[in-house]
């Protein structure tokens, strides 16, 4: 009993298998007029798109009785002629005109031991509607659907691809607006002080400003290569938007850990030269601008791993100005030390300045008297 069980499962997941594989096909070669048909414009007619389907079984059955083969277009003004072909006889024509066109499962349900059944569909004077821009358009699509109108199985396309020229020349000019917005923005980046390094940016920029540059000579004598070339130039621009804005990142990173070395710098200067204590409410203050800086910029650093490039630039720029306002204090501290008098790599004299002051006036004193003494001996003779 187990074992029965066992093979009626295996074989009703066969059945699910067979339902699920099943597709539609075609039976030879699908016949088009015009033959090329991936350069239609708004307003080409169609002359006739036709061909034969091969229909798939549904158990005994040539087709499921419950269902429904659909034919459709996207072409205005369609008109359809269906046939059942039966064991090789045709039956007549059937003819409908508009998007859509259907043969009922009754119509197509046979014994599949007995009946080979076919359709033979014919699709004529279609007009490309003249809302389309540009892309593919439906020339013919066969399904079968179940009572709920789902999809059974896959269908049989034919597709055509329409292009519109005065829709490509407009996408066209406004793609050219982006690569002049692009290099306005270069160099405006390579003019600051200090400059952003553009050379990424400009590489792509050159890139799509080739791609446009065909694009504009190709459009009247091979317009389907126009769309790629603009979807092309479009990435490389924004490619380049992004190198950009990467380099402004990183430029405005480095100079804050610039300028937060320096007050580093100078906090050690503080600390050892001078010999002030990291309590000292002077030294505080400074430290706690460094610190707020450093984690500024690592925050940056995190961003610009990320790839949000404006956010580490923001929190770049939070930092500089922390780190300047750490180095302004620092500036401060200095003067009020007295370290307006030190130069490179001697003592700090501002400290030492009440003694130099004594040892100059000593000195003068000295020096008066020894005036003093050897002009009286000149006097003596």
């Amino acid at each position: 009993m187990k074992r029965l069980s066992v093979i009626l499962l295996s074989f009703m997941v066969f059945l699910c298998l067979v339902q699920v594989s099943a597709a539609l096909t075609t039976i030879g070669a699908i016949t088009t007029s015009p033959s090329q048909l991936n350069a239609l414009k708004p307003g080409d007619i169609v002359s006739e798109v036709s061909g034969t389907i091969k229909l798939p079984p549904s158990g005994d059955q040539t087709f499921s009785l419950d269902d429904t083969l659909e034919f459709y277009t996207q072409l205005d003004n369609a008109k359809w002629s269906v046939s059942v072909v039966i064991n090789g006889v045709e039956n007549p024509p059937r003819t409908l005109g508009g998007k859509h066109a259907s043969i009922l499962g009754m119509d197509l349900a046979y014994v599949s031991t007995k009946y080979d059944v076919s359709v033979k569909f014919s699709m004529t004077d279609g007009v490309v509607p003249t809302s389309f821009n540009s892309g593919n358009v439906i020339l013919v699509r066969a399904l079968e659907v179940d009572p709920q109108a789902n999809q059974v199985g896959a269908g049989v396309y034919v597709n055509g691809s329409v292009i519109n020229p005065a829709a490509l020349q407009t996408q066209l000019e406004n793609v050219k607006a982006k690569l002049v917005d692009l290099k306005a923005a270069i160099d405006a980046k390579a003019a600051l002080d200090p400059p952003v390094d553009t050379t990424a940016a400009l590489a792509k920029y050159n890139t799509a400003s080739t791609a446009l540059d065909t694009a504009t000579t190709d459009i009247i004598s091979s317009p389907t290569s126009v769309q790629s070339l603009l979807d092309s130039a479009t990435k490389n621009i924004n490619d380049g938007s992004t190198a950009l804005d990467q380099s402004w990142a990183q430029l405005s990173i480095s100079t804050a850990k610039a300028q937060i070395a320096s007050v580093e710098g100078l906090i050690t200067e503080f600390t050892v030269n001078d010999s002030l204590k990291t309590t000292d409410s002077r030294l505080v203050a400074i430290i706690n601008k460094h610190d707020l800086a450093a984690q500024a910029v690592s925050s940056a650093n995190d961003f610009f791993n990320n790839g949000n490039y404006p956010s580490a630039r923001g929190k770049a720029n939070e930092g500089f100005i922390l780190a300047n306002q750490s180095w302004g204090l620092s500036l401060d501290l200095k003067k009020e030390l007295g370290q307006g008098f030190s130069l490179p790599g001697l003592p700090n004299l501002g400290a030492l300045l009440p003694v130099i002051v004594v040892v100059l006036i000593v000195a003068g004193i000295a020096g008066f008297i020894i005036y003093r003494k050897k002009t009286q001996w000149d006097e003596l003779g």
